[in-house]
């Protein structure tokens, strides 16, 4: 027990110095500590003032660009539309052109397919004509030839009335060859 008097005497003797120095370390010191509290309080201040300012700064930036950055969007996704739309209708024409190329060609091959049906049954009517005209001729210069051989063999005439007979014959073929 005598301990814990002890004790208590030895924590009031060291509270009462404890106050003791406190209130030393306010005479002493006790305007000095004021005045800093009172600078830490400024500058308390003055930094949240500061912190505030440049957050409003901040918050008006990324206010400013998040607009600015909106309005570049749009102007890009109005080009972008624009674009699109003029390739749209790009395409749009050259499948038209295509389509009527095609059409075209379809009809063109059709009609140079009938023109050349055409103009193989006209060479071919052309050619068996012809054929006919010549045969006919041929059969006739024959028929004339052997008329004319039978004649000049029974007359007896010269050779010289053969030979001019044989010429004009000669001319008249090819007269009637061209």
């Amino acid at each position: 027990m005598a301990n814990k008097k002890h004790a208590a005497t030895a924590s009031n003797n060291d509270s009462a110095s404890m106050d003791e120095l406190t209130q030393l370390r306010t005479i002493v010191f006790g305007a000095a500590e004021q005045k800093l509290m009172a600078q830490l309080a400024a500058l308390k201040s003055e930094m949240e003032k500061s912190i505030n300012s440049l957050e409003q700064r901040l918050a008006n930036k990324i206010s400013s660009f998040q607009k600015t950055v909106e309005t570049k969007q749009l102007e890009i996704d109005e080009r972008i539309a624009f674009i699109d739309k003029s390739h749209d209708d790009n395409e749009a024409n050259l499948q038209k052109s295509l389509d009527s190329l095609y059409s075209e060609h379809e009809m063109f091959a059709s009609a140079t397919q009938q023109d050349f049906k055409d103009l193989n049954q006209s060479l071919d009517n052309e050619s068996s004509t012809l054929s006919n005209n010549f045969d006919q001729q041929i059969s006739q210069l024959k028929t004339h030839l052997e008329e004319v051989s039978n004649e000049l063999t029974s007359s007896k005439t010269d050779r010289k009335t053969l030979a001019k007979l044989l010429a004009t014959m000669a001319t008249n073929l090819e007269d009637d060859q061209l």
